[in-house]
């Protein structure tokens, strides 16, 4: 896992509640990680830019987190991002197991962050394996791999 851990009270828990803002896309990574083990999905809603034909679906990413035990985020690498940047390329795994199979997997993204507003925020990501709660595409194609993070197809997992 990341070998920079870092407290979460020290890290995370001044951006998640609203005392202070991130200064790098690193650090807003790491709080939207933190915000899926503490369950306070709003602040993935609240840092990231949507387009008017994307929605976000509170309720399937409280879901997804509510059924993963959270073990770690590891950084990969990180490209620009710093607080004089206005975009940044955060390339992140974050280690998980769900609670239902036992079974450990891994989220491998490479995200894109941009400042709006003097602020950080997510705007996509490219998903390295299984399919994630906040989709580029419109919608899951039948042979898709599952949203849930199985690694099966959505047509033999939550398609069925």
């Amino acid at each position: 896992m990341d070998s920079q851990k870092i407290d979460y009270n020290k890290c995370c828990e001044p951006f998640l509640e609203n005392k202070s803002k991130a200064p790098t896309a690193e650090s807003l990574m790491r709080a939207r990680y933190s915000s899926y083990v503490v369950k306070k999905i709003d602040f993935i809603d609240e840092t990231q830019i949507t387009l008017d034909s994307e929605t976000f679906d509170k309720a399937e990413a409280l879901k997804w987190a509510e059924s993963a035990d959270w073990m770690g985020l590891e950084i990969v690498s990180t490209q620009k991002g710093q607080p004089e940047d206005n975009t940044g390329v955060v390339e992140f795994v974050a280690h998980y197991k769900d609670k239902n199979s036992g079974t450990e997997l891994k989220h491998h993204e490479t995200s894109l962050f941009q400042k709006k507003e003097g602020e950080w925020k997510f705007r996509e990501g490219q998903i390295h394996g299984a399919g994630p709660v906040k989709r580029l595409e419109p919608k899951i194609g039948r042979n898709d791999p599952c949203s849930c993070g199985s690694g099966k197809k959505f047509k033999k997992c939550c398609g069925a």
